[in-house]
């Protein structure tokens, strides 16, 4: 189930970046400059109006509905996803945490028998002992 989610968003996000592609392109066409050869004035200028055209297309794109569509839906994908992944967690750490509290358990109740023969093997041998003198 996770991983359908998180593979839903994966192609989500290409299709978004797809879409904010074509805008970029779309952008750039628009206004396309060319500056001279060897002028380092002209390729600051050019490539601080190329940033911008890139935030304006962003901005463009984000009034776009199909763009804010998507946007939407990768969120309650992110969401939805999330709290699987989170679920899947919870519950991997509750089945460790009951296996780790069984086995220390079991360990104790181990050490209990372990104490019991102990004391009754001492206590055979305190009447073995306490036989062999009277």
């Amino acid at each position: 189930m996770a991983e359908d989610v998180w593979q839903e968003i994966r192609d989500k996000v290409e299709g978004l970046g797809l879409k904010l592609k074509l805008h970029l392109e779309q952008e750039a066409e628009e206004g396309d400059a060319e500056a001279q050869p060897g002028d380092t004035r002209a390729a600051l200028e050019e490539m601080g109006d190329k940033l911008q055209d890139a935030l304006n297309s962003f901005g463009n794109a984000a009034k776009d509905p199909a763009v804010r569509a998507d946007m939407k839906d990768i969120g309650v994908l992110l969401r939805d996803a999330i709290t699987v992944s989170v679920s899947n967690v919870a519950g991997e750490a509750e089945r460790v945490l009951k296996k780790t509290k069984g086995e220390v358990e079991d360990e104790a109740q181990a050490e209990d028998e372990a104490h019991t023969e102990d004391e009754a093997h001492t206590e055979d041998e305190a009447h073995t002992e306490g036989g062999d003198q009277a």
